[in-house]
């Protein structure tokens, strides 16, 4: 199966792409107090559950030889670049692992967002396709703390996921809210950042 490049459609739907291989994980909570919030919102949404799709992030020679032409192999890249174009807002719930976001979102990117599709390359860089997302939000969890990850990590998620990656594919209202040592946090600490999170993705 090939795709071929397709005009964008603007819809008032959020996109949310999670990546975490454990239901038991707070980052599973962050997922429920997200979706929990859209249905009392009453707010139209689709669930990209990296894991459970059992999505292959990596490229195979015969998948990279239609790279050129943007093409695929993989139902599931053709899947997901529909929900996207349906789509206003995408919303990644992932932890942080070694200061940055797991390889199965790096290779989300790598390989759904293919060239002539998501972006073409110009002779001053590339232009990005996806401008009818209006909102990209970045929820993750670390165990190390947010100002460690800004000041001594790099600040990979602020400045190369969000500030290279997404805004090179056009995607505006980039942010990224992290929870930081979430394995010392108490319990209300956690409430109180489920809570942080209902508000933020029902605005």
């Amino acid at each position: 199966m090939t795709t071929k490049k397709t005009s964008k459609k603007t819809g008032e739907r959020t996109l949310i792409v999670y990546a975490h291989p454990y239901d038991g994980s707070f980052n599973h909570a962050v997922l429920e107090a997200a979706t929990s919030a859209l249905d009392k919102a009453n707010r139209p949404y689709n669930v990209i559950d990296l894991y459970a799709d059992g999505f292959d992030p990596r490229y195979t020679a015969e998948e990279l030889a239609l790279f050129s032409e943007g093409g695929t192999l993989d139902p599931l890249v053709s899947h997901y670049q529909k929900l996207i174009e349906g789509a206003s807002r995408i919303i990644f719930i992932c932890p942080i692992w070694w200061s940055d976001v797991p390889a199965i979102v790096k290779g989300f990117v790598d390989k759904v967002m293919k060239q002539s599709w998501a972006y073409h390359a110009t002779a001053s860089g590339v232009k990005g396709h996806l401008t009818h997302i209006q909102q990209v939000l970045v929820l993750t969890t670390s165990t190390s703390p947010t100002w460690y990850l800004r000041r001594f990590c790099g600040n990979y998620v602020g400045s190369v996921f969000l500030g290279a990656a997404i805004k090179q594919l056009g995607m505006r209202g980039r942010s990224w809210v992290n929870f930081g040592t979430v394995g010392k946090a108490s319990r209300g600490q956690h409430k109180k950042h489920l809570k942080r999170v209902a508000r933020l993705v029902a605005k």
